[in-house]
């Protein structure tokens, strides 16, 4: 029979053999992993031929290649079905070659909060039809991408080449997404010209409603209302060419403003009139003076109110 010692030390191979099966990491996990292949892309873009603010769409022509060395990328855009016409494909020692033409239009939700001070970042994501984040990876060509130095748009002034690398997770997959774009915004001195001028100049011509005597109180009601009447049809005028929002841009909130002390306006020279009516021309100068002062703190409450207030919702 064997003795206690001898099982004791079988005890104890068998103690050890049962805890390399269950706390050791199995032999698989340890396979070596093979690297996602890595492809360099890059992006020369010629024009933006279109920004439809409207439809909430841009028009791009440009050049796109990718250098790589296993896997030959079959790309899909992912906001647009743009036309790709093959430049040229070559086969070299270390990496392959390939370089496209694409001209299409893209669709690109635009952001009017700060319209007429608005700019919008025109971007196209790309990524492989095939194969996931584990098997191929986008690198931009950040040396040769770029833009044509001649490059303008139609409307707006341009800044701010990107390209970048991103992982894009869907429920049982991650692909690797390459974006790049450019910035397109609107010149302030061109959008206070165009925009913010002519409701000025209607502001003030409402304004000089308190230059005339309140005894003359028939012009002064015709004059607000005739002010009122063109800030509405210019407001329309100068939102026709934005898509319908859900939200107020900057130009809103600064016509809630305007509206708002043209209605003020238009208060004081009714009570006026009553006053005077009621023959109390001396009172309806007081209320009239009061109310003149009160104007400047009513205009920042207001713009407190609308502007700022207003814009954080």
């Amino acid at each position: 029979m064997p003795s206690v010692k001898a099982k004791l030390v079988l005890a104890s191979a068998l103690g050890v053999f049962l805890l390399s099966i269950f706390f050791l990491p199995p032999v698989a996990s340890q396979t070596y992993q093979q690297e996602p292949s890595r492809v360099k892309v890059g992006v020369w873009i010629n024009s933006i031929e279109k920004v439809d603010t409207p439809a909430q769409t841009f028009s791009v022509d440009f050049y796109m290649w990718f250098k790589y060395r296993d896997i030959k990328p079959d790309i899909e855009f992912l906001r647009g079905t743009p036309r790709m016409d093959l430049v040229t494909e070559e086969e070299r020692p270390t990496e392959n070659y390939i370089e496209y033409r694409v001209r299409g239009a893209y669709v690109q939700p635009f952001d009017f909060r700060d319209f007429p001070l608005d700019e919008h970042f025109l971007s196209i994501s790309l990524e492989d039809k095939n194969h996931d984040i584990t098997e191929l990876v986008f690198e931009p060509d950040l040396e040769e991408s770029g833009i044509d130095p001649s490059l303008s748009v139609a409307g707006w002034d341009v800044k701010d080449f990107r390209i970048y690398v991103s992982e894009h997770a869907y429920p049982d997959e991650t692909y690797s997404q390459l974006t790049f774009g450019l910035t397109v915004y609107r010149s302030k001195i061109s959008a206070v010209l165009k925009n913010f001028l002519p409701i000025i100049i209607i502001t003030l011509i409402s304004l000089l409603t308190f230059a005339i005597s309140i005894k003359n109180f028939g012009q002064r009601v015709g004059i607000c209302v005739s002010t009122l009447m063109s800030a509405v049809a210019y407001h329309i005028a100068a939102l026709s060419g934005l898509p319908a929002l859900g939200y107020l841009t900057l130009f809103d909130r600064i016509m809630l403003v305007v509206y708002t002390v043209f209605l003020y306006n238009l208060l004081v020279s009714v009570q006026g009139m009553r006053l005077v009516e009621a023959g109390k021309v001396e009172e309806a100068e007081k209320f009239e003076s009061r109310m003149q002062n009160l104007l400047p703190v009513l205009v920042v409450v207001l713009g407190i109110i609308y502007i700022w207030l207003f814009g954080m919702i």
